[in-house]
């Protein structure tokens, strides 16, 4: 009985975690827009360092400095990061309706026990502090759990509880073993497949490529219009610049959504975005599109990311277009145009040319360091299409090369 109160216990927490985090979390702007304005304040900020460390070094003078240190923060003004202010839960939704989940939901559920349920087998003082359960209770339950199913490897329900949990605790790569041990007698279950993808997708830095894009193409055999399905879909349709299906996947998912819904309105606004993706790339004469790789010999880990920059040939060294990629991705096709502009005055077609080169962040961050890899900088006019770039050489600041 012991073994029952505590995995009641837990099923709690994870309840009551499941219906207040939608309720707790910050709301902020929604969208491929919100991605893109993160990137660009991170190359601000990488911009901005690497613009003191030429000051400290004598490669520019301090004219110049101020210049381009006042020129970065007007850019990061434009970029509005006022607009990412998260919407207190305490000011959407109340506290009162949070309180009254968390306190109304176990209630609910002693009396619905004390009514259907066996009470006397309980003992008493097993439950007499409930609020008081630790995260080493609660981790200590599931090994208890874990435990068993190496027992009883044949409970399916048992892997999925067991891996819903690891997959709250953070624990990522426990869960993905616990999923796959359900996997085989799941293959037709659609939240099922799409909760598997998500968590492989989400242990490999957000890539859907792969198993994940598998699982989900799965689920919506299974069912077409499984909406988290597609939703997924058009988000690996998008992330590989396949503009045209992530507008359907997603237009599809909205389809039985309330006209209302917070959910739609996110779908609607990553369909727009899509569509003006669409409309940069059917105008070849503004853009400039390649493809980026690595050179036989290269080591890299497939969650390291490549940066793509376009910048000014003359004047400042501020990027006016910046694409971001994972080594998984790798070789990749990509499209250099205003819908990646850093800058909304600045964008990439006022140019005539621009020198286009790439880098192998080790970090993860857009300012060059070493250890990282680079291409060489080529300088090509706009519209220009099939451009090879070859990450094959160590990273050189500017000044030195």
């Amino acid at each position: 009985m012991t073994a029952f109160v505590l995995l009641a216990g837990l099923l709690a927490v994870l309840s009551l975690l499941l219906l207040l985090w939608p309720l707790l979390r910050p709301r902020v702007e929604s969208g491929k827009a919100h991605e893109r304005r993160d990137a660009n304040l991170a190359v601000i900020r990488d911009n901005l360092i690497e613009l003191e460390q030429e000051r400290r070094n004598g490669e520019i003078s301090a004219e110049e400095f101020a210049r381009a240190q006042r020129e970065l923060q007007r850019r990061a003004l434009d970029e509005n990061p006022e607009a990412a202010v998260p919407t207190s839960p305490r000011e959407k939704h109340g506290w009162k309706t949070i309180i009254a989940i968390a306190i109304l939901l176990p209630c609910l559920a002693s009396v619905g026990y004390l009514w259907l349920g066996n009470p006397q087998a309980l003992n008493p003082l097993l439950v007499a502090q409930p609020g008081k359960m630790t995260l080493e209770q609660i981790e200590g339950m599931v090994g208890s759990l874990a435990e068993r199913l190496n027992k009883q490897p044949d409970d399916i329900e048992g892997w999925l509880m067991l891996g819903r949990s690891y997959k709250s605790l953070g624990r990522l790569p426990d869960a993905i073993n616990a999923f796959a041990h359900a996997e085989a007698a799941m293959q037709n279950d659609p939240d099922f497949l799409t909760d598997y993808a998500d968590l492989l997708a989400i242990s490999a830095g957000g890539d859907l490529e792969g198993k994940p894009l598998s699982l989900i193409m799965q689920a919506l055999k299974a069912d077409p219009g499984h909406v988290v399905g597609l939703w997924l879909a058009g988000t690996a349709a998008y992330n590989r610049h396949d503009f045209p299906a992530a507008v359907t996947f997603w237009q599809r998912a909205t389809q039985d959504m309330p006209a209302d819904s917070e959910d739609r309105q996110m779908l609607q606004e990553s369909i727009g975005e899509a569509k003006r993706r669409m409309q940069a790339k059917a105008e070849p004469g503004k853009s400039i599109s390649g493809r980026v790789e690595l050179a036989p010999g290269i080591q890299a880990a497939p969650s390291e990311t490549v940066f793509i920059f376009a910048r000014p040939v003359e004047g400042t060294r501020f990027p006016l277009a910046v694409a971001k990629v994972s080594v998984a991705n790798l070789p990749f096709d990509f499209v250099l145009d205003d819908s990646l502009a850093m800058a909304a005055d600045k964008p990439i077609s006022s140019q005539r040319q621009v020198i286009v080169e790439a880098r192998l962040s080790r970090s993860g961050n857009a300012i060059g360091k070493p250890g990282d890899m680079q291409s060489a900088a080529q300088t090509v006019s706009l519209g220009k299409r099939n451009l090879k770039v070859l990450i094959d050489r160590d990273y050189a600041p500017a000044a030195s090369r």
